[in-house]
Order: C-alpha cells, then structure tokens, then sequence
C-alpha cells in the first residue's frame, strides 16, 4: 500500500526532528571539551567523574578535586604525603572529608566544604554520567585566611604569656602550645600556596626556631626542676627521668635528699621511691623479679601536686642476677616516661586541680 504523500512528509519530518534531537543530546557540553575555558583555573580548582549513575559520577568528582588538590600539593611542599578521600552518604547528601597523612594528620575539610557540583551530562548511547565538580579559589582562600587570622591570634597571646607571665609553668605552657600551633599552622599555608594561583602563602608571626631558641634560654637560666629519689639503684633512676625530661625539652638536675627536693627553692620537684625484690613463683626454670616505683610531681611555690605515679611489674630470667637487671630496666623505662608525660600533660592543663593520689605500689 503507498502512503499519501503528506503522510510521507510527516515521517520524514519525524525522523529528521528525532535524529536531530539524538545528535543533540550526544553532542558533549563545552565543559566536558574544554573544562577550562568555561570554569577558568584562576577561578576554579576541578575535576571530572564519569560512572553509571549521577551519584557515583559526582562522588568521582569530588574525589578528582581531592586528587588535584593533594598532587598540587606534594609539588608545592615536599614533606607532605597524600591525601585520601572518605565519604559517606545519607540518602541524596553526601559528607566529605580531606585528610593528609604527615607526621600527624591534618584535616582540611574546611575548605573542601566548598566543593560543589558545577554541571551534569548524561550521554544517552553509553547511559553514563559525567560531573564537573569545582573549587572555588575565592571562597576556600578566604576560609582559609579566616581560620589563620584566628590561629595567629592565639599563637601572639601564647608567645606573649612566655614571655611575661608570672608562674614559670604557665610560661612553659605558652611557649610550648606557641611552638605546637606554629608546626600545626604550616599544613594550612601549604593549602593557601595551592589555592592561590599566585603560590603565595600568609607568613607566621613568628618563626618556629626563634620561639624555640627563646624558650630554650628560658629554660636553662630560669626554670629549676629537681629530681631526688629513695631506694635501690637510686642514681641510674634519675639519670632515666631527667633524661625522659631532656627529651621534652626540659631540663632538670638532681637533689642530694627527698626533703631538699620538697624544700620549694625549685619550680618544680619530682620525688620518690623505687624497690626491687625476689619473689617465689612456682617455676623451676625461671628466677622473678618484682619492681615498683611511688613518685609524685609537685609545682612550687604552690606545693601543688600535678602528678602521681605507681607502678609496678615483674621480669624473669633462668639466673636471678639477670632477672634483676631486666626489672630494673624496664622500670627505668616505664617510670621516667611517665614523669615526662605527666609533667608535659600538666603543663598543658589550663585548671589548676591537683592530682588524684592512687595506692602506693610499693610495700609500705
């Protein structure tokens, strides 16, 4: 049978309109050609996902702006590691996450907060999804710059009650949160470098090895931390405290008797006692020893005590010599790293609540 001719015209007119409407929708949008022509780079950090479905899609781009942001990254500073992408999603909302693995780990979820979604295409003939996802440079400078201004704030009031506050151990506390805030600062001037295309970054108030330098002087010609100790091998303990203290960045010598160390001459005393003994286990093979050690850390003139330490273990050996020797080692070991991280906990305490006394470890 043959179609009238205007019957033919309108399937014509059909096919031509529908295949016209195809070509259309498979033609790619300029952002997918030429990205940075529409979303220039001194604009915008960005990065493109492609997957089956828009969620994942998306995802992806977010996770190539993370990608971008850590490679521009480890080519601006080269103690910097990498970078990993972690998100999860609620339903249609996404959260993210940035976080860089150095020495500690530092999270720059802040700026990445302005992430967002800029365009979508879906092409038909592969039923996949593309997704530009972008960075703001303007909005994540400014974020950044706002959280700076902050820490540079309180690195100036921490460097400031170094240098003039009246209680020495107040002093050690401002000097070493100044020091911990300027390392902690550098990470997020390192983002700054990477979101301004100029490279620049907002310089500290202060550099890391003057603030190190002044308060290295303040410790050796101000601050006075005795260490005396009672019971068996006596020297070799506190040789192990001032040297775990030593490692804190603190200095300390020894007093000639508990009662000169609790005399309140010095800023802080750190006083107590240790003891080694045989015990009787049932083992033919071995030899045991039990060790344990009762010391307090007090701050002066106050006479407050800031920390208390008792502890206790055992070692063994087939020969009762070498039990001995490892006991004493290991109580070394364990005594002088608690009396340097009670004494550095208690420095970085802003209350002036005194320390909870536990049982004593050693016979009485």
């Amino acid at each position: 049978m043959r179609l009238p001719s205007h019957q033919i015209v309108s399937v014509c007119l059909c096919i031509v309109i529908g295949g016209c409407a195809w070509f259309r929708a498979e033609t790619p949008p300029d952002w997918i050609v030429s990205p940075h022509t529409v979303y220039p780079a001194q604009e915008f950090l960005i990065g493109m996902g492609e997957a089956a479905n828009r969620e994942q899609a998306e995802k992806r781009a977010y996770a190539a702006v993370a990608r971008v942001f850590s490679a521009n990254v480890r080519a601006q500073s080269m103690d910097r590691e990498s970078y990993a992408i972690q998100e999860s999603g609620t339903g249609s909302r996404t959260q993210r996450k940035l976080q860089l693995d150095q020495h500690t780990q530092v999270t720059t979820s802040k700026v990445l907060e302005n992430v967002k979604i800029l365009d979508t295409w879906y092409q038909p003939s592969t039923r996949h999804f593309f997704a530009l996802a972008g960075l703001d440079r303007q909005q994540a400078e400014q974020v950044i710059m706002d959280r700076l201004r902050d820490w540079d704030l309180t690195i100036e009031h921490m460097v400031q009650q170094g240098r003039t506050h009246p209680q020495k151990i107040q002093r050690i506390q401002g000097y070493k949160q100044a020091i911990s805030l300027l390392n902690d600062r550098e990470p997020l001037n390192a983002d700054l470098r990477v979101i301004r295309t100029s490279g620049e970054t907002q310089p500290p108030p202060y550099r890391i090895p003057d603030i190190q330098r002044e308060f290295h002087d303040f410790v050796v010609n101000e601050v006075n931390i005795t260490v005396s100790m009672e019971g068996e091998h006596r020297e070799e303990m506190e040789r192990a405290i001032l040297e775990g203290l030593k490692q804190e960045g603190l200095l300390g010598r020894t007093a000639s008797t508990v009662k000169e160390g609790m005399s309140g001459d010095d800023d802080v005393s750190i006083v107590g006692r240790t003891n080694l003994w045989t015990i009787d286990l049932p083992d033919p093979l071995f030899k045991y020893v039990r060790w344990c050690g009762d010391i307090d850390i007090y701050e002066h003139p106050s006479h407050r005590l800031v920390g208390v330490i008792s502890e206790t273990g055992r070692e063994g050996h087939i020969t009762e010599q070498e039990a001995n020797v490892r006991a004493n080692g290991t109580m070394q070991q364990v005594l002088s790293r608690e009396v340097a991280r009670l004494l550095t906990q208690s420095i970085f305490q802003d209350n002036n609540a005194e320390a909870k006394r536990k049982s004593k470890a050693c016979p009485q």
